[in-house]
């Protein structure tokens, strides 16, 4: 479990084929979003997640909503 450290308002980067969840009040799935081409998101901040065995998951924004998106998945824009 590795927790990187970006910053509240940063641009990460996600690669394409990632998964994108928003849970419910009982932490299963409301909806997802399985993005097809990379993308630059705002990073908003991180959790852990129980419900996945606690990794860290990050709260980035696309298109007026927050989705959550497992730490491994997420990369700095110096990454790249």
């Amino acid at each position: 479990m590795l927790n990187k450290n970006f910053k509240e308002g940063e641009y990460v980067y996600v690669p394409s084929g990632v998964v994108g969840y928003i849970f419910d009040d009982a932490g299963g799935v409301e909806k997802y979003i399985k993005f097809k081409e990379p993308k630059l998101l705002m990073f908003l901040g991180q959790e852990i997640d129980s419900g996945f065995g606690g990794e860290y998951l990050c709260k980035l924004f696309y298109e007026g909503t927050v989705y959550s998106i497992h730490q491994e998945n997420v990369y700095s824009r110096g990454e790249l």
